[in-house]
């Protein structure tokens, strides 16, 4: 029998969209919708992650998964940029559904924190 069980790579692969723009905004809540579906499959070891980049990602998709939820309109927020590693790109960057170009800043990759 094959297991029902996705892979973190699998995952992943369903979020590649780090920093959307205006354009891009269904292409976020198609996402959002994946990590839904994804989470209601009841994966366990997505908090067991090592990468720290992937780990925060897991964060704000489950909160951005709640808010469309309750039909609140959400503007800016942080969307982590991860590398493929699950590590932090130096340059992180708040995400707008308006368009408009939010606030960055460098992190360090391994940790995320602000430089």
């Amino acid at each position: 029998p094959e297991s029902s069980e996705i892979t973190q790579e699998q995952l992943l692969d369903s979020f590649h969209l780090m920093a959307p723009s205006g354009e891009d905004l269904p292409i976020l809540w198609n996402a959002v919708s994946n990590y839904e579906n994804i989470r209601s499959r009841e994966i366990s070891d997505i908090k067991k992650w090592k990468e720290p980049c992937k780990r925060e990602l897991y964060k704000v998709l489950d909160r951005l998964a709640k808010e469309q939820q309750k039909a609140d309109e959400l503007y800016k927020f942080y969307l982590p940029n991860c590398n493929k590693n699950g590590f932090y790109h130096p340059k992180q960057c708040e995400t707008s559904l308006e368009g408009e170009v939010g606030l960055c800043w460098c992190v360090y990759p391994w940790s995320g924190k602000r430089i």
